[in-house]
This record gives C-alpha cells, sequence and structure tokens, in this order.
C-alpha cells in the first residue's frame, strides 16, 4: 500500500515518459488505486475493473456512478459513504484508524482496508488505497460463527448467552426497558437417550430448536446453555408477555411429536434493574424447578 501511494503521487509530479511508467507499475499492483477528489473519481488503475467487471473504462463507469462509495454496504464498523454530513473520503482522512470497508457488487461480497494519501494539495486530489481483505475477515467470521454457534442444533451457545445477557442487561438498565428471560428443557430426555439411542436423541434436538427457532420474533435471542436446556433472552418484554411466549412454545412443542413425541418444561423471570445476573438465572432455574416438579409441561412464572 506504501508503495502504491507513493508511486501515484510520482505520476503527478514527473514528465509524461515517467507518468506512463509508474502508471504501468501501479496497473500492475493487486490493489485497486483509485484518485478521488472529495466529490468525484478521476482515475483508477487496472485492478479496478477486475472488480468491477461489467465497465470497461472509467467514463463507463462514472456514467452509472460518482463513485466508488456507492458499493459501500452499511455496517457498523465500517466506513460508510456518509457520516455525519461528511463523505466517506473526509471520515477517512479525519480518522484513518476506521479503514475498512465492506462492498458488494455484482452479488459478490468484499472487504478491503483502505489508506488515503494527499497528491495534489492544488487540486485537492488523493489516492485511496483499497486492499482486499476478504479471505482474512471471510474466515474471522467463520472463527466467530464457530465460538458462538452449538455445532448440533446450529442455534447459539452458552457463551453466546453469557455475552448477550450482560450486552441486553446493560441495554435494558440504560434505557429503561423491560427484559425477561426464559430457561427450558425437554421433559424425561434422558429415557429417550437410554431407550432410543443417542443419535435419536439429537435428532429430536435438531428438529425441536428448528421448530422453536420458527415461532421467535427476530429480536429474541435463542441459546442452547446444556444437553437439552435451552435459554431464551427476550428483550423488551416483560414477564407476563414473556410468559404467553413461553407457553405457546409449549404449546407447539406438545403438538408437533415428530421424530419422538415431547413436551418441555419452561421457567419465566423478568430481569430486575441492577441485579447480578446470576440472581436472575437461579430465578428462571427455579421456576423451571417448580415446572419439573408440579408435573412438567407447563410454564412457571418468578
Amino acid at each position: 500500500m506504501i508503495v502504491a501511494v507513493t508511486l501515484s503521487s510520482y505520476i503527478y509530479s514527473k514528465n509524461n515518459k515517467q507518468r506512463m511508467y509508474y502508471k504501468n507499475i501501479i496497473d500492475s499492483s493487486s490493489n485497486i488505486v483509485v484518485v478521488v477528489d472529495k466529490n468525484s473519481i478521476i482515475d483508477v488503475n487496472e485492478t479496478f475493473f477486475k472488480y468491477f467487471n461489467k465497465y470497461k473504462t472509467l467514463e463507463e463507469f462514472k456514467m452509472e456512478h460518482k463513485s466508488i462509495s456507492d458499493f459501500f454496504v452499511k455496517d457498523d464498523g465500517y466506513i460508510q459513504k456518509e457520516n455525519n454530513g461528511k463523505n466517506w473520503l473526509e471520515s477517512l482522512i479525519e480518522n484513518p484508524k476506521n479503514n475498512q470497508v465492506r462492498i458488494v457488487y455484482n452479488s459478490k461480497e468484499y472487504y478491503f482496508s483502505v489508506g488515503v494519501s494527499l497528491i495534489s494539495p492544488k487540486d485537492g486530489h488523493y489516492s485511496a488505497i483499497f486492499s482486499d481483505i476478504t479471505k482474512e475477515k471471510l474466515y474471522q467470521k467463520e472463527l466467530e460463527h464457530t465460538n458462538i454457534t452449538d455445532p448440533l442444533t446450529k442455534i447459539k451457545n452458552r457463551y453466546y448467552y453469557n455475552v448477550q445477557i450482560k450486552k441486553e442487561s446493560a441495554n435494558a438498565n440504560r434505557y429503561f426497558y423491560p427484559l425477561s428471560l426464559v430457561i427450558f428443557d425437554i421433559d424425561y430426555f434422558k429415557k429417550i437417550n437410554d431407550g432410543c439411542g443417542h443419535d435419536v436423541g439429537d435428532n429430536v434436538l435438531i428438529e425441536y430448536t428448528k421448530l422453536i427457532s420458527s415461532h421467535l420474533r427476530e429480536g429474541d435471542i435463542f441459546c442452547r446453555i446444556g444437553g437439552e436446556e435451552f435459554a431464551l433472552i427476550l428483550p423488551y418484554v416483560n414477564k407476563a408477555d414473556a410468559y404467553k411466549i413461553a407457553d405457546k412454545i409449549r404449546a407447539k412443542v406438545e403438538e408437533h411429536k415428530k421424530i419422538f413425541a415431547i413436551t418441555m418444561s419452561f421457567g419465566v423471570t423478568e430481569y430486575i434493574k441492577g441485579e447480578d445476573l446470576e440472581l436472575t438465572f437461579k430465578r428462571a432455574d427455579k421456576a423451571l424447578y417448580e415446572a419439573k416438579n408440579g408435573g412438567r409441561n407447563r410454564v412457571v412464572v418468578r
């Protein structure tokens, strides 16, 4: 990236023969190199067209787009086309450490780190070097997904539950909205494993987590926190409404009867502002224990 920035500066300062020489070097770069001002794109290297392959020339590109930023995807932690009234170049100049961008073009997703350098103070021209970090980002996302996903059921795991309950309780404290927790498990699951084998038990877990997932809201957080034990974190839901959600799931599970007919027991509680999260969990767990002792296949609220 440093070499490309240096060479692009030379192109602006040397004679025509030297400009062509350095332009050829930049064209051979595997990075996208663009010359821009704060309003438009002025020049690009050949690598630009390897990514934006619908276009053969910059003129063709500019007939449809003013800037490469037209393809920036809005995503937290990435450069945006507009940031608090400033365009992407101004934001990057002011905050060069926030230098990653996500681009989607022709149904393909790319990630780049971007560096800018002023190459013509008189004209206000900058070189922007886009270095492809897609492979690294996708590998990082795969690792993150593995760390927070239960390998059997593909829902979130205990680690993710611990992270999210802290995050949601902090938000509930700050923004004064209700937050409920539901702990539940499969009734007599040991009998299924012992009587039918662990393969059947695994298939039951897979089947019924899919069923439950299909009846949740977008913001609900569904995690497997033990062998046959699950948790639902319900932001913006008080315990009365959490009871209704849990009872709806209970009924759907009882009706389903796929792989093996099962029932589930549920413990419901509402987070009390400022309390230790361990107390919240214990209260929900105690409600689950009461549901078990009360005959199973029921919802208890505490």
